[in-house]
């Protein structure tokens, strides 16, 4: 079904309220649901979550609109639940991190490939080339602490194959900067693109984050074994760090050690 902006009337806001039970939905099952469906979900609330940081910068910087913005604010956080409780509990911290892996590739490739743009075609694609590598490093953890197969939740629809290198990823923070699109001339679809995007990434990071004390199996006296699986996650995890003081890279230096 095709959205129609300037048609839609949309419903009233006093109508979107959500009771509790209406924003607990019954989860997916990580086994028998197709791949695409958890991509979908991890998606959207991204874009829910990051509505709701920029909600809140926008009260921030805007007085008049506190109170109209606080009420959106309410709708938004309601929705972002609905969505994020769609995730099932025996979902392990590990295979939710191959799903948002597998998100980015799979949202990266289809805007790299449909972007009108050839400049911002190129940085899509260069993103890419690492979220290929998170993926395959991922799974190789997933194999190694928790005995899976990262294709049960990627279903072969993804590659699992190496990427850029980790050593090289760690860049400069100015050679992280984009030329931006000129919002004058820009295709309409190359702002899609371009808002849509870095939806996924904030909500990526964060729950990337969350990995390792939630990822790190305590065993009763065996602290070392615990600081070994928090060290593993750890190790997967720094490839999706913006930069790190550690790793001593210089600017224009792609071949910093690590």
């Amino acid at each position: 079904m095709t959205l129609d902006l300037v048609k839609e009337r949309g419903i009233p806001l006093d109508d979107q309220s959500l009771s509790w039970k209406e924003m607990v939905g019954r989860p997916y099952s990580k086994l028998d649901v197709d791949a695409f469906t958890r991509v979908r979900v991890i998606l959207m609330n991204g874009i829910e979550s990051e509505q709701l940081r920029f909600l809140h910068v926008a009260a921030r910087m805007n007085r008049e609109l506190r109170e109209p913005l606080a009420r959106i604010r309410r709708i938004e956080q309601q929705q972002q639940t609905l969505v994020n409780w769609l995730h099932p509990a025996d979902q392990s911290p590990l295979e939710t991190t191959l799903g948002y892996e597998q998100v980015a590739i799979e949202l990266t490739a289809d805007i790299a490939q449909k972007e009108p743009d050839p400049y911002l075609a190129q940085t899509h694609r260069f993103g890419l080339l690492e979220d290929f590598d998170h993926l395959y490093r991922y799974a190789a953890l997933y194999d190694r602490l928790e005995g899976g197969d990262a294709n049960n939740i990627t279903q072969s629809y993804t590659d699992i194959r190496p990427g850029r290198p980790t050593m090289v990823e760690h860049r400069h923070p100015l050679d992280d900067l984009r030329r931006p699109y000129d919002p004058a001339t820009a295709h309409p679809l190359s702002k899609l693109h371009a808002y849509t995007l870095p939806r996924r990434t904030p909500s990526s990071r964060i729950w990337i984050f969350m990995v390792p004390p939630a990822g790190a199996r305590a065993v009763p006296g065996d602290t070392e074994r615990m600081a070994i699986n928090r060290n593993e996650l750890a190790a997967a995890i720094v490839v999706a760090r913006p930069h790190s003081a550690r790793f001593g890279y210089r600017r224009g230096n792609l071949g910093a050690r690590c």
